[in-house]
């Protein structure tokens, strides 16, 4: 980590015997250091001799914490610096020890004469008194600087800006390096944030370190995923890897698997416990702790009460929840935290490194825990109430705080989803069964709204799951309902059919109508995506008449959307257009704009299916405008689409691929990856109809990679099956060949046996 930089120790004088000289012969330079670029350029930058600069440079950040390697780059620019001879004057070391306690600290009066010694005066020319060597040091360095001679001081360990602020230089032409954790009042200085090690570079160190104890270790070229997943547990803090490394080449027999294995083991010590010889990240974390709980206690307790939340990071607002106190109060307390580099901020959201989290995580009370918990749970919920009124919200209704509209709604869910994905779990595991429920209900509107359909999948399951441990018949009914709705979004209609088919006798037998009514609806739709045309009719008529009898007119429009689009691919055109007419007044009437768009969409789906291509286009451009006033980009990217099918069919060919191309471009935003490979799929085969081969054959490639990520492998063989038949309308046989063959396979895979036919066929006939 600090290298094999040459050190020569200044005579010991009691305390003050704590400046050294770094010297940086050429040929050995070679510190152990990896990474940094950006870093190391822009220090080296501000090293650099430049006319008029007075300022010193501060290497100092938010992420700053122990461990981060501020004195590692210090000392390795410095010794880069040395080496172009900008520092003719010499460069001295201070480590002033400012974590450390109170009365080790070193104080400014403790440096001036051990460095004026290795700036070259005699011993017997140092006064004695302080101020008197105070004043020669700064006339050492006024001179110094008048000759061209320019010294670099890098002064390591400060805690506070009045540790350094007399040893600072005076004159333009030297540099200062200091490094902290905290946030220091030099007003002059610039800054330099640290952040842990970047990409490979966690690799490249633990790789550099072995080599230079053992050579001949192969254990990271032999043991690549463990490898990752260490570097992983040490949070690429450059001290914690370097502790690793430490370790593993102390024990050649250590497996990797088994040191990641002992560090994250869940009754283990944990990571932030590493110590090798005098490095010791416990302790390096205990400075800043002991620091901060004597100094700012309320900060202190803050970050114990931080480690709760389940995520991977948080807003000011529930920092405020988990601390009990308003978000007034609690800010400065957070700034408290990011100055003494144990939080960070970036874009408004805060966050803390996975080993602070550990190390604080241990020290909370457990009579604290459980009460910051239920207050962390009951803001998400309350919170995440608010933003799901918005999204359902029609015209006249209120618009609840803090949320002004729609979209701020929307980028509170975006922030939050991981944490309050998170949070549900959290809550399933300590039993908090009325906290899960109350987040559920409001997080799945958004997430069929964003399309994370997976995670929607998941969040019913946890509810199936919370009901069964409640022994609740009527929360697991309502709960398998929930979770054949999300597997109908994810395509899975088998599934979902047998689990409807027994909420509906469940419904039936409890004389619970609304329930019933609602899962006849999903299973109208289920039966629709089997393509049981004449089923889907009959069902989703009953689930219309329980509606009409409930009196519930939303319900009843939506189901009559789903009911006039399979009238339509059924062929009974004239029934489905007077079925969306009625979901169209319904919807109107209610004031639901976007359920309005979607039976707009429909009705031209409809039309189109019908011929009528021209009046097809105009409600679906209508349809199209709806969903995007009321930012559902979702139900924008389908409108898309189907107005793109209608501009095939009208032979408006480039029309249809400008559509697809921002069907996709929104699908890929909402992170919908299935629906934005099907939607680069449709561009792919149009462009094929306009004899674009190169084009179709790059989006045809795009389409199974993304049908590949997310193992839909129907989609994935139909692809590669066009795929193939491109290849083939250009004589490219041989990679015609290898796409229809991964294309039998992928669906046979999948269960598509009819179309895994046509293919063995097409290959059949291949010259």
């Amino acid at each position: 980590m600090t290298g094999d930089l040459v050190i020569q120790q200044a005579a010991p004088i009691g305390a003050a015997a704590v400046v050294t000289t770094l010297t940086s012969p050429s040929r050995e330079i070679r510190e152990l250091f990896v990474g940094r670029h950006e870093q190391v350029d822009r220090l080296l930058e501000l090293l650099a001799p430049a006319d008029g600069d007075t300022r010193a440079v501060v290497v100092s950040a938010v992420a700053g914490m122990g461990g981060i390697g501020k004195t590692a780059l210090a000392r390795h620019c410095a010794a880069l610096a040395l080496d172009k001879d900008w520092f003719p004057g010499g460069a001295l070391f201070v480590d002033l020890r400012g974590y450390s306690p109170d009365d080790e600290q070193v104080i400014p009066r403790q440096v001036f004469a051990p460095a004026l010694r290795l700036l070259d005066v005699p011993s017997a020319e140092i006064p004695s008194s302080v101020d008197e060597q105070a004043a020669m040091y700064h006339q050492n360095l006024d001179q110094l600087a008048s000759r061209g001679q320019r010294v670099l001081l890098v002064l390591d360990n400060t805690a506070t800006g009045q540790q350094v602020a007399d040893l600072i230089p005076r004159q333009a032409a030297h540099r200062a390096i200091v490094t902290t954790r905290d946030v220091l009042n030099l007003p002059t200085a610039r800054r330099l944030d640290l952040d842990v090690l970047a990409g490979n570079e966690g690799l490249q160190l633990l790789t550099e370190i072995l080599a230079r104890r053992s050579p001949d270790d192969s254990r990271v070229t032999c043991e690549p995923e463990p490898v990752k997943r260490l570097i992983a547990a040490c949070g690429s803090l450059p001290m914690a890897v370097a502790i690793a490394a430490s370790i593993l080449a102390d024990d050649p027999e250590l497996r990797i698997a088994d040191l990641v294995s002992e560090l994250t083991a869940v009754d283990g010590p944990g990571a932030h416990t590493l110590q090798h010889g005098e490095l010791n990240l416990a302790i390096s974390f205990d400075v800043s702790w002991r620091r901060l709980h004597v100094r700012e206690p309320e900060a202190a307790n803050l970050l114990l009460l931080l480690t709760l939340n389940p995520g991977p990071d948080f807003s000011a607002a529930t920092a405020a929840a988990l601390s009990g106190h308003s978000p007034a109060r609690t800010m400065p307390w957070l700034r408290t935290l990011r100055q003494a580099s144990l939080l960070r901020q970036q874009e408004g959201r805060w966050s803390m490194h996975d080993l602070i989290r550990l190390h604080a995580g241990c020290r909370l009370d457990p009579n604290h825990r459980d009460s910051a918990l239920n207050r962390l749970l009951a803001y998400y919920g309350k919170t995440a109430e608010a933003a799901n009124r918005h999204l359902l919200a029609r015209r006249d209704d209120p618009k609840p705080e803090p949320f002004s509209d729609r979209d701020a709604a929307l980028s509170w869910f975006d922030n939050e989803r991981v944490n309050l994905l998170s949070a549900l779990a959290l809550a399933l595991e300590s039993g908090r069964g009325f906290y899960l429920s109350r987040l559920s209900e409001c997080l799945r509107p958004y997430l069929s709204w964003r399309r994370h359909i997976t995670d929607l999948v998941t969040v019913s399951q946890q509810e199936v799951t919370a009901a069964e441990k409640l022994r609740s018949p009527q929360l697991h009914t309502s709960a398998l309902t929930h979770l054949a709705g999300a597997l109908i979004e994810m395509g899975q209609f088998d599934e979902s059919v047998t689990i409807l088919r027994k909420v509906i006798t469940h419904y039936h037998e409890a004389g619970h109508r609304w329930g019933e009514g609602a899962a006849l609806s999903n299973l109208g739709v289920a039966l629709l995506g089997q393509q049981r045309l004449n089923e889907a009719i009959d069902t989703l008529q009953e689930a219309i008449d329980v509606c009409r009898e409930i009196g519930d007119r939303n319900g009843e429009g939506e189901t009559l959307v789903n009911l006039g689009l399979a009238l339509g691919k059924a062929g009974r055109f004239n029934e489905a257009v007077a079925k969306l007419l009625d979901a169209i007044e319904i919807h109107r009437e209610t004031g639901d704009r976007n359920t309005e768009g979607k039976s707009l969409s429909t009705f031209g789906a409809v039309l189109r299916l019908a011929g009528h291509l021209h009046e097809a286009a105009v409600f679906e451009q209508e349809a199209i405008a709806i969903h995007r006033e009321a930012s559902d980009r979702n139900s924008e990217g389908s409108a898309l689409g189907s107005l793109a099918r209608t501009q095939i069919q009208l032979h408006d060919l480039d029309g249809a691929i400008s559509t697809l191309r921002a069907a996709a471009e929104i699908h890929h935003k909402n992170g919908d990856r299935n629906t934005e490979g099907l939607a680069i799929h449709e561009l792919a085969l149009t462009q094929v109809h306009l004899g674009r081969f190169d084009d179709a054959i790059e989006n045809l490639q795009a389409a199974v990679a993304i049908h590949s990520e997310t193992e839909d492998r129907r989609n994935e063989g139909t692809a590669l099956y066009n795929l193939a038949l491109t290849y083939a309308e250009i004589d490219r046989l041989d990679e015609a060949r290898l796409a229809a063959e991964r294309a039998l396979t992928a669906l046979h895979e999948s269960g598509d046996t009819s179309r895994a036919g046509a293919v063995k066929d097409w290959l059949a006939d291949l010259p």
